[in-house]
C-alpha cells in the first residue's frame, strides 16, 4: 500500500478531488484565464496537479522561510513559478489581482486573526468567479483548554460562547470553519454585495488534525454563472458544516486491488474480506479513485 501514495496520502487524495472540482470553472472562463496562488514549500505538489491537469502557467508560490531560498528557486517545477519570499500578509498585497485566481492558503498552524486577514485580503482583492483555499491545523492547545486557545487564535472572531465540550473531536474544525465562512461571507458583502460560495469543507489526519475550507467568490453578475458549473454535482463538495472526512485505510497493495476490483459502475457496494473492517471498506470506497498516480 505504501507505493500508491506519498508520506500525506489523505492530504493527497483531497488535493485532487479540488483540482477535478476546479475544471469546473471554465463555465466562468477559459482555465487558462486562471492564476494560481500558493505556498509551494520545497515539493510543489499542488503547482504540479494545477499545471498538469488545469492547464494554469501563471503561478506564485509564497515562501516564509528566506533560509530556503535557493533550496526553493531549485526545486520549482516550471520556470513559470514566481517565487516570492516573505509573509503571506506582506506578498499577497504585492501580487497582480487583477486577473482570476485560485489561491491556496496552506497554513501549518490553527487558524489565527493573522490568517484571517489573510482571508480578508484575498476575499476583497480577487475577481468574483475567483477561487479561495485554506488549510488550518483543526488542533488547538492542549485538551483541557482548547476553548481558549481559539480565543486567543482568533480573538475577536471567536464565538462569543464557547465551551470545552463544543471543541473535543473534530469541534475545533467546526469553529474554525464557521470563523472562515462567517469572515468570507462578511467581506464579500461589504466589497462587492456579493458572497462566498463555499464548495470545499476537509478534514484528514496525516498524523495531525487538519482542515480544509474553501470556494468562490461571487458577486451578483456571476451567481448565475457559478450556478451553471455544477459543483453540487459532485459528491466531494461540501456546501454546509458537515465536513467530508478523507480517510485512506490501511490496506495492503494485494487488498487494495482486491477492492478495486469489486467495484462495479451502477452500484459502489463492495462485498466484506474477512478480517477487515466495514467502515474501512466505505472509507475506501470514498477515496479510490483519487489515489496518487
Amino acid at each position: 500500500m505504501a507505493n500508491l501514495y506519498s508520506g500525506r496520502r489523505a492530504k493527497a487524495i483531497q488535493r485532487h478531488m479540488i483540482v477535478d472540482a476546479c475544471r469546473r470553472l471554465t463555465h466562468i472562463a477559459p482555465l487558462s484565464d486562471y492564476q494560481y496562488v500558493g505556498f509551494g514549500g520545497l515539493e510543489f505538489n499542488d503547482f504540479v496537479d494545477f499545471h498538469n491537469a488545469l492547464g494554469i502557467s501563471r503561478m506564485t508560490s509564497i515562501e516564509h522561510d528566506t533560509m530556503l531560498t535557493h533550496r526553493v528557486e531549485f526545486n520549482k517545477p516550471y520556470a513559470t513559478v514566481d517565487v516570492r519570499m516573505g509573509e503571506a500578509r506582506d506578498i499577497l498585497s504585492q501580487l497582480d489581482w487583477s486577473q482570476l485566481s485560485i489561491t491556496w492558503l496552506d497554513y501549518v498552524d490553527p487558524l489565527t486573526s493573522d490568517a484571517l486577514r489573510d482571508v480578508d485580503f484575498v476575499v476583497r482583492s480577487a475577481l468574483p468567479g475567483s477561487v479561495l483555499i485554506v488549510t488550518v491545523l483543526a488542533e488547538a492547545g492542549a485538551l483541557a483548554g482548547r476553548a481558549a486557545a481559539l480565543r486567543d487564535n482568533l480573538q475577536e472572531h471567536c464565538p462569543a460562547e464557547l465551551s470545552e465540550e463544543e471543541v473535543k473531536g473534530w469541534g475545533v474544525a467546526t469553529v474554525q470553519r464557521g470563523v472562515l465562512q462567517a469572515t468570507a461571507n462578511s467581506v464579500a458583502r461589504e466589497a462587492r454585495k456579493g458572497s462566498f460560495r463555499q464548495q470545499f469543507n476537509f478534514t484528514y489526519a496525516d498524523g495531525a488534525r487538519m482542515q480544509t475550507w474553501g470556494g468562490l467568490i461571487s458577486a451578483p453578475n456571476v451567481d448565475r454563472v457559478i450556478d451553471g458549473c455544477g459543483f453540487s454535482d459532485l459528491d466531494y463538495v461540501r456546501p454546509g458544516s458537515e465536513a467530508l472526512h478523507v480517510r485512506v485505510p490501511d490496506f495492503t497493495e494485494r487488498e487494495w486491488l482486491h477492492f478495486e476490483k469489486s467495484i462495479h459502475s451502477t452500484d459502489r457496494g463492495i462485498p466484506a474480506l474477512k478480517g477487515v473492517d466495514r467502515t474501512d471498506v466505505d472509507a475506501f470506497a470514498d477515496v479510490y479513485r483519487w489515489k496518487a498516480s
